[in-house]
């Protein structure tokens, strides 16, 4: 393994590290919102009971994958109230 590889096994490995410290405390709870801090995007969950509230920061490619997930549950929406 080359030091390049090395570098970033790691920085993956903390990505990922981080991802599923905040899934873990964002199902767990109901509500959840998204913040746009100057320039770069947050998840954030809402504190509930034992939980306290997590954050999660996303870069472009990340922040753009979500968006998707929006889209398309927009797209479904609409299909909704078309088929009605």
């Amino acid at each position: 393994m080359t030091d390049n590889e090395l570098e970033r096994a790691n920085k993956l490995k903390l990505e990922i590290k981080e991802l599923e410290s905040f899934l873990f405390s964002a199902e767990r709870v109901w509500t959840g919102k998204i913040v746009k801090q100057t320039s770069k995007f947050l998840i954030k969950s809402n504190p509930y009971g034992v939980f306290n509230e997590a954050e999660y920061n996303m870069n472009t490619e990340m922040k753009n994958k979500v968006l998707d997930v929006l889209k398309e549950r927009l797209t479904d929406l609409k299909n909704q109230l078309k088929s009605i």
